[in-house]
């Protein structure tokens, strides 16, 4: 009796939060496609994701990965990921856009979801030739609980097992046929992000959520304090974390907006790039800072380039190398050129 009043409990709140923003419906008609692509090889509906891709001639693209929200609940809510608001934005900005199921708390809990968010970047990895895929940038955004996991991928690059207390974890796992691909992303964006799940900073979180992370962890927080650490976003923030950029609304009545202004003012004590907007909506993805969210991948993208075109210039004892506006420029004997040697004036 007592399962089955939770599991009615637990339908209540997903319905309650579902209509308050998770998962927007939409589609993508207008661009090519390619869907249910298997990215593990289990055959598992939580192992599907779908590709979409810009309507132009380019032989190859940056990516943006983004994650639904559904309180980790869902292992099949790809088709119905923000499509027409961080999809369209992605798209006519010159990105592949991908959209990844996860395995439900139902199915496995964590560290499994974050285990299949790194199965899919090195998916992208392994058939960058065959899908047109720019592996120099790829970033991830995502929703609530997608935001969630986005947020983890950004601080856990390069982490294989981390360890808080006597909770050792396998943050990396072995999915896939890509193993020896790297899971690590560029860029990371969250939209009313779940990236704390314990009280934190004056921030508390709402009891009406709470089942549903214990369902995730497969635990509560009194009898495993240090597998919730493991499961947030905070306890791996260094320097080493993957620039970001933050959006949460103040009416936010499913997450408070608390728990990014926290989770921003870490990752800049850290010395990380990243931005935070904060607006007066609800529990969503707000389409009026898509633009935001493009400028900013667009800025991390072009400084990537910009700094590998400074390692990999070669110039002579008398010269010096700088960047400047994004550009790679060359000083030499009074003069300024460019990387293809060309002066600038």
């Amino acid at each position: 009796m007592r399962k089955i009043t939770l599991f009615i409990a637990l339908m209540l709140i997903y319905m309650g939060v579902m209509a308050q923003g998770f998962g927007g419906n939409s589609s993508l008609p207008d661009y090519q496609s390619q869907t249910n692509i298997d990215y593990v090889g289990d055959n598992h509906i939580g192992h599907k994701l779908d590709i979409y891709f810009p309507n132009d001639e380019k032989a190859t693209h940056p990516v943006i990965i983004h994650i639904y929200g559904s309180a980790w609940a869902s292992n099949n809510l790809k088709s119905s990921a923000d499509l027409n608001t961080v999809g369209v934005a992605a798209l006519e900005a010159g990105y592949i856009f991908v959209t990844p199921n996860h395995r439900s708390s139902a199915d496995a809990i964590f560290p499994a979801q974050i285990q299949d968010i790194k199965a899919v970047v090195r998916y992208l990895h392994g058939n960058a030739q065959s899908l047109g895929i720019d592996t120099s940038f790829i970033a991830v955004s995502g929703f609530s609980s997608g935001a969630h996991l986005a947020a983890l991928m950004g601080v856990t690059g390069g982490i294989t097992e981390y360890t808080v207390g006597s909770v050792t974890m396998d943050i990396e796992g072995a999915l896939g046929n890509y193993i020896n691909q790297s899971s690590a992303v560029d860029a990371v964006c969250s939209w009313s992000g779940m990236l704390e799940l314990r009280d934190q900073g004056g921030c508390s979180i709402p009891g009406s959520i709470v089942p549903f992370i214990e369902s995730f962890i497969g635990s509560s927080l009194a009898s495993n304090p240090d597998k919730w650490a493991l499961a947030s976003a905070n306890t791996y923030v260094d320097a080493n974390d993957a620039p970001a950029i933050l959006f949460h609304g103040s009416e936010d009545a499913v997450y408070p907006s608390c728990v990014s202004g926290n989770f921003y003012n870490n990752l800049r004590n850290a010395g990380v790039d990243c931005e935070y907007f904060s607006h007066n909506g609800p529990h969503g993805v707000n389409a009026d800072y898509t633009d935001e969210m493009i400028t900013f991948f667009d800025r991390i993208k072009a400084a990537k380039a910009s700094a590998t075109a400074l390692d990999n210039t070669s110039v002579d004892a008398n010269a010096l190398k700088c960047i400047k506006d994004g550009v790679l420029l060359i000083l030499r004997d009074g003069k300024t050129y460019n990387a293809q040697g060309a002066e600038v004036r």
